[in-house]
């Protein structure tokens, strides 16, 4: 019987020395522990910027292909508006998706609009496209 408790015993240290090897294989002490995220942006989900791209009436392509559109900021008022359209072009037919008549918009920020920050988190899939007619104030376009 006391040879049985023996090779039990024996048995159980050998296990518990086997986990704690293990262990310290897969949880090194000086690994860094992923850090709390706080927002609805992952880590490698940053968002790109664009500021006050015009004074008067043009368009930008701010990405090709698919994205999200973040948030615009607007920082001081002018007296123009800008569209954002899910688009790879304003030429119809230069366009990914062939819109006869009109391009899908995802914004529209007036000129009444009031300073603040106006969030969207909306995909697009074409692209990106901000068209600014009129005088524009001190804004920021969020995009990824």
């Amino acid at each position: 019987m006391t040879k049985k408790v023996n090779v039990l015993l024996a048995i159980s240290i050998i296990v518990l020395i086997i986990v704690v090897v293990i262990s310290i294989i897969v949880y090194p002490k000086g690994e860094r522990k992923e850090e709390a995220q706080f927002g609805s942006v992952g880590i490698t989900g940053e968002y790109r910027y664009t500021t006050n791209l015009a004074t008067t009436n043009k368009a930008f392509l701010l990405k090709y292909g698919r994205g999200t559109l973040g948030s615009i900021v607007i920082s001081t008022l002018g007296t123009g508006n800008v569209v954002l359209y899910d688009a790879s072009s304003t030429i119809p037919n230069l366009r990914t998706i062939k819109a006869t008549t009109s391009l899908p918009v995802i914004a529209t920020i007036g000129a009444s609009q009031a300073a603040g920050t106006y969030t969207y988190d909306v995909s697009f899939y074409n692209g990106l496209i901000a068209v600014f007619n009129g005088a524009q104030g001190t804004s920021t376009i969020t995009y990824r």
